[in-house]
């Protein structure tokens, strides 16, 4: 089952009034957790990202009407926490707030829930964002509750059905790490500093293909996830400044990019528990009357290297749905992405659609994919366009 809607000018949807422009958008440091972050909590590190939202692009706290943050992992005491950071930032309390949560897609839907308020003229500006405090986290949130498995133990089962090969499993890591470092500068006016630490920890320039060759299997002895091309556990949080188009031409605003069109989806756990991606994209390119090869820039989530490569292997060769055509990797995560950067769950959406909007702008590119896997056999993905 699916269900997604549109922005601007898509295919075949209902027509919408007002068209959502990206304005800003930045977060923490993505810190490993057990780490510096490991004393703030959730609260401490998502208010962090909204009031460094609000004071580095000049936002006047009277504008905003509403905030909608997401967190996996609830911080005791505090189950709205979107409600909770607008008081403890010192915002007006008329701001309403919603807390999301729905895994590794939870930022995607907190920006959806905002973007769905401005597309139909209820309201003009809102904070979208999420924030995971993973150094707090029960262990029985890293596995699967309908199968008793982890997301890694089943991705190897989806590693060997489908004969995803290792060596382009630390390919994939290897470009994060690299290219994560090699966008360091340009990603540093995203990234608010917070105790101390002024960039992500995660990415390293050492980083070889013999070094991660050499690492072994961590959940099967014959399988293929290391520590090297998976996802690290990850503290962080992200805030995005979303507008209508007329709101941000008031406020002489250059939108950094537009949303076109958002889609959500699932599958059966049984058929690959992230391998929702695979449906969901190739229906959200339908909907919006593009094809693969009309889109810059596209940034998949990399909860592991081997999603990556599986659903990248179901869009290329037809799976559900007809094939989308190859895929240009030098146009994939040129910024790096989770396995280098991190995933604290809800943040990983809010920053990979930042990075995704400001590297559009940088390059003035087109179009932009956001293509994400979530536990639960679930997906979401966004395009983005300026024009």
């Amino acid at each position: 089952m699916a269900g997604g809607w549109g922005f601007g000018r898509p295919k075949t949807e209902v027509s919408v009034s007002k068209r959502v422009a990206i304005v800003a958008g930045g977060r923490t440091p993505f810190v490993k957790a057990g780490k510096a972050f490991k004393d703030l909590g959730p609260l401490k590190m998502a208010t962090h990202a909204v009031t460094g939202l609000i004071e580095v692009h000049n936002v006047d706290a009277a504008t905003i009407e509403a905030i909608a943050f997401g967190a996996v992992v609830p911080e005791p005491g505090k189950p709205n926490i979107a409600r909770e950071v607008v008081l403890e930032a010192g915002l007006p309390r008329s701001i309403e707030a919603q807390t999301v949560s729905s895994y590794c897609i939870t930022g995607l839907r907190s920006i959806t829930a905002i973007a769905e308020g401005i597309a139909s003229g209820r309201i003009e500006v809102g904070i979208a964002g999420g924030v995971e405090s993973l150094s707090h986290a029960d262990p029985a949130t890293f596995q699967e509750p309908s199968t008793g498995l982890s997301m890694a133990e089943h991705m190897e089962i989806t590693i060997k059905e489908w004969q995803a090969p290792r060596k382009q499993q630390d390919e994939i890591a290897l470009a994060s790490h690299r290219n994560a470092v090699a966008a360091r500068e340009h990603l540093r006016s995203q990234i608010f500093p917070l105790e101390g630490i002024e960039q992500d920890t995660g990415p390293r320039p050492d980083t070889s293909m013999e070094a991660l060759s050499a690492l072994k299997p961590v959940f099967d002895a014959e399988g293929a996830i290391t520590a090297g091309n998976a996802s690290p556990v990850t503290d962080g949080a992200a805030a995005l400044l979303l507008m209508s188009e007329d709101r941000a031409a008031v406020e002489g605003r250059q939108p950094l990019a537009f949303i076109r069109a958002m889609e959500y989806g699932a599958i059966d756990p049984a058929e690959g528990l992230l391998m929702a991606p695979a449906i969901v994209v190739p229906k959200l390119l339908e909907r919006s009357g593009l094809t693969l090869q009309q889109i810059d820039l596209i940034e998949i989530h990399e909860a592991f290297a081997a999603q990556v490569v599986t659903n990248v292997m179901a869009w290329e060769q037809g799976w559900k749905a007809a094939p989308t055509g190859t895929v240009d990797w030098g146009r994939v995560n040129v910024s790096g992405s989770s396995i280098a950067v991190g995933h604290p769950w809800s943040a990983t959406g809010g920053r990979i659609v930042t990075t995704l909007a400001y590297e559009m702008a940088r390059r003035d590119a087109r179009y932009g994919l956001v293509s994400i896997c979530a536990a639960g056999a679930m997906a979401g993905a966004l395009i983005l366009e300026r024009s």
